[in-house]
């Protein structure tokens, strides 16, 4: 069954441009190298430019786990969590219906 996560920051002012390159890396790795990252989106809130969330669908534990150890992600948190307002807030989702054209199941 497919992870459904969601993380949620928003950076200082001063740290904006090194985190944005920090997300850019981060999503380079996972599409050259993580086949078990079914999607991945990072995006920025228009009216708070400083306030991030990324969206992610892991084919199962073993992809999140790959996630979660790889150098990328650990590029990523050496980066963006020391640039943080406050901690990364993580959410987890069951998914309840889709569009079959989306995602394959």
């Amino acid at each position: 069954m497919p992870i459904i996560m969601t993380a949620r920051y928003q950076v200082r002012p001063n740290k904006l441009d090194m985190c944005k390159q920090a997300v850019k890396n981060l999503i380079e790795y996972v599409i050259e190298n993580e086949t078990g990252t079914l999607y991945y989106i990072a995006t920025q809130e228009i009216l708070n430019p400083y306030a991030f969330l990324h969206m992610m669908i892991f084919q199962d534990d073993v992809a999140l786990t790959m996630h979660r150890s790889s150098e990328a992600a650990e590029r990523f948190v050496n980066i963006v969590y020391p640039a943080t307002i406050d901690p990364i807030e993580f959410k987890e989702y069951q998914e309840i219906a889709q569009n079959p054209n989306f995602l394959p199941k």
